[in-house]
């Protein structure tokens, strides 16, 4: 009788190979279109990618950092917390090659991890044809956007989702490093593990389980690590604060008039919801509807469509929060359709995002692709012309926030007002940011003497919007203010000899 072991033997071993080739392919594959979507972009879709460079840049050529003189009004100059610190240190091999690869890089780097993340659980779920789901919520208008900024809530998000898988399912050393890494990538690195330990527990209630406190150890255990690891450690906490409190709450929620916090912290109203989050709503409706019916026989399931009912709530109140809606509604509907063998959906859900993405988000991929300037761009010859006039070293008096990464990345060296958000400011001196307000606002007839003096700057540079041409006036009207440069979108001001 013929020995079949060694045939057998091999049957094994390939049905092995393949079944750990597969993902690494799938894996590859998803990261080189991510790329190629990436290199696509002419340039980086916001000003927040040149800051997160400018940081990296500088914690190449000064290691890390415990202050930040470059922005001297804001709360981060001598209270410096690094709330993205890796996300940075990812950013810093990268930085010879320029500004333009290395955003295109990181952003690669960074959503593909969403797609992975994605990936990961539903085919540790048995969701077939995991990796096409995965790719479904590029497909889903406003979210390609948000993917495509070069931030750190990129990483955030895949944190997010195998979190909230990891703790379902008990996979305690993915629990553990996931915490540990939180507190090292993302400002909001307790409020998202919690927000998810919620959908997990109301889940775990849904399905009749028992609460695991061991679990919950583990979660804090591995945020306090993280935050001990990292270099900043008690300003991380006071800037987890700040921005819980004054950013979100007081500013965002509260809607604190004077504080322009960009338009990512607006909420959407009943027509922006349809025109741009449509099939995001239509997935969470049909996979959280499925997952109630079916809610006692699986703790995952409902904890991830009671997740996505969060994350739309918090979306209605902050459009930031959609890029977590968005992926969490795609799996809520991905597990729906597997656990109710519906192999169909996935044909109608990526043919539906995709529909909807070309009809109703036209604009929107033209801004993504199209090869003109961004709003904050400076152009080379502004750069060479800008750099000659300012000296490295000289005190910048801005009229904005939002586009001081551009400031740090074009004309480094250079001090400017504050960084990443108006809170900041308002936050080391609740005066001086009146006065700041106010002199915008109300241009009077001595705002160059109050920007030479009371702002220690030399130069003032802002882009031009109409609001500010009265300042712009006021300052023109003295006659040691100089406007060396204006052409319809920057204005940059020497105040003059007499600066002391």
């Amino acid at each position: 009788m013929r020995d079949e072991s060694p045939q057998r033997l091999m049957v094994a071993v390939n049905a092995t190979l393949r079944r750990s080739l597969e993902p690494a392919l799938w894996i590859v594959l998803s990261i080189l279109l991510v790329a190629a979507i990436q290199f696509s972009i002419p340039y980086p879709l916001d000003d927040d990618t040149a800051y997160h460079f400018s940081v990296a840049r500088l914690i190449r050529e000064h290691g890390i950092l415990h202050s930040f003189p470059w922005t001297r009004f804001s709360w981060q100059f001598d209270h410096y917390a690094d709330k993205e610190f890796f996300f940075h240190l990812l950013f810093v091999p990268f930085t010879s090659l320029g500004f333009n690869a290395a955003s295109r890089i990181v952003g690669a780097i960074g959503g593909s991890s969403i797609i992975i993340a994605i990936f990961i659980v539903l085919r540790s779920e048995r969701v077939k044809m995991a990796g096409l789901w995965a790719l479904i919520p590029l497909g889903t208008t406003i979210f390609l956007y948000r993917f495509l900024q070069v931030r750190p809530q990129l990483f955030s998000i895949a944190f997010a989702i195998l979190f909230l898988w990891a703790y379902c399912r008990q996979k305690r050393e993915i629990l553990f490093l996931v915490a540990l890494l939180y507190p090292l990538f993302y400002v909001a690195f307790w409020q998202i593990p919690l927000l998810l330990i919620v959908a997990a527990e109301w889940g775990r209630l849904l399905s009749k389980g028992l609460f695991n406190g061991k679990l919950l150890l583990l979660v804090v255990a591995g945020l306090v690590a993280g935050v001990v690891l990292h270099p900043n450690s008690l300003n991380l906490l006071e800037m987890n604060r700040i921005h819980m409190v004054d950013v979100l709450f007081r500013n965002a929620w509260g809607n604190h008039l004077e504080f322009n916090m960009g338009g990512e912290f607006e909420r959407f109203d009943i027509a922006s919801w349809f025109r741009t989050l449509l099939p995001a709503m239509v997935f969470a409706l049909a996979g959280a509807y499925l997952a109630w019916r079916d809610r006692k026989a699986d703790l995952h399931y409902p904890a991830v469509a009671l997740a996505t009912i969060l994350f739309a709530i918090l979306t209605a109140r902050t459009n930031r929060f959609l890029e977590y809606f968005v992926p969490f509604a795609l799996l809520t509907l991905a597990l729906a359709a597997e656990k109710y063998r519906k192999p169909y959906v996935i044909i109608a859900a990526g043919a539906f995002s995709l529909l909807f993405t070309i009809i109703g988000s036209g604009y929107l991929l033209d801004y993504i692709f199209r090869q003109n300037e961004r709003s904050w761009q400076m152009s080379p010859s502004l750069i060479e012309k800008t750099a000659a006039l300012i000296p490295v070293g000289a005190n910048v008096f801005t009229c904005g926030w939002e586009y001081t990464g551009g400031l740090l990345l074009n004309l480094p060296g250079r001090n400017y007002m504050v960084a990443l958000d108006p809170t900041l400011l308002y936050k080391r001196d609740p005066k001086l940011y009146d006065l700041w307000y106010r002199t915008l606002l109300d241009a009077p007839a001595n705002s160059a003497e109050i920007v030479r003096k009371r702002f220690g700057s030399s130069f003032a540079i802002c882009l031009d919007h109409p609001s500010l041409h009265p300042f712009f006036s006021s300052l023109s009207t003295d006659l040691s203010v100089k406007v060396v440069h204006s052409d319809g979108k920057w204005v940059l001001f020497d105040l003059g000899e007499n600066f002391k």
